[in-house]
Order: structure tokens, then C-alpha cells, then sequence
């Protein structure tokens, strides 16, 4: 019964959270390749797989025009504490 009272306390927050990231004409995007996965795009454009490039790649990314188009973004948990070359955390970036 705890947890059942626990779910109904977020339902609402969800709801407007779901209502706002599939709204017509937006998308998600899915900003969480590991670096291993990362690297292997790396590999292709010979571009060594370390966390400077990996924040270069990202910043370019999310310094693009998404509020075009994008209601939201799925992240790495290394991205999630990376900071823009200017030192803007990407979580405020975005």
C-alpha cells in the first residue's frame, strides 16, 4: 500500500512530463552512447575516444538547434556531469 500511495504522489508530475516530451512535431533524442560505443563511431573518422573529444562531439551536438525540435534528451552518465568548453554544465546547456 506504501508504494501504490508513493506513485499516486508523482502521477500528475509524470503525466505533464509525458504530455510535454510527446507533444506533435517534437522527438527525444538519445544522447547516451557509452564510450565504448562512442568510440567505435570515433574509430570510423579516426578520431582518438577520450573524454576531451567525446565533450567536443557533445557540445557541438548540443549547441545545435534542438529546441526545434527536440522536447527531450536522453544522456550517458559521464554527460551528465560534463561541462561546455566555457564551463556551462550540458544539463543547463540543454
Amino acid at each position: 500500500m506504501v508504494e501504490a500511495t508513493g506513485i499516486a504522489k508523482y502521477k500528475e508530475e509524470l503525466a505533464q512530463t509525458v504530455t510535454h516530451i510527446s507533444r506533435a512535431g517534437f522527438g527525444i533524442l538519445a544522447a547516451d552512447e557509452s564510450t565504448g560505443t562512442i568510440g567505435q563511431r570515433f574509430t570510423k573518422i579516426n578520431v582518438e575516444n577520450n573524454e576531451t573529444n567525446r565533450r567536443d562531439y557533445r557540445e557541438f551536438l548540443f549547441r545545435s538547434k534542438l529546441e526545434d525540435g527536440i522536447s527531450g534528451v536522453i544522456l550517458f552518465d559521464e554527460t551528465l556531469y560534463q561541462k561546455a568548453a566555457d564551463g556551462t554544465p550540458f544539463v543547463e546547456l540543454l
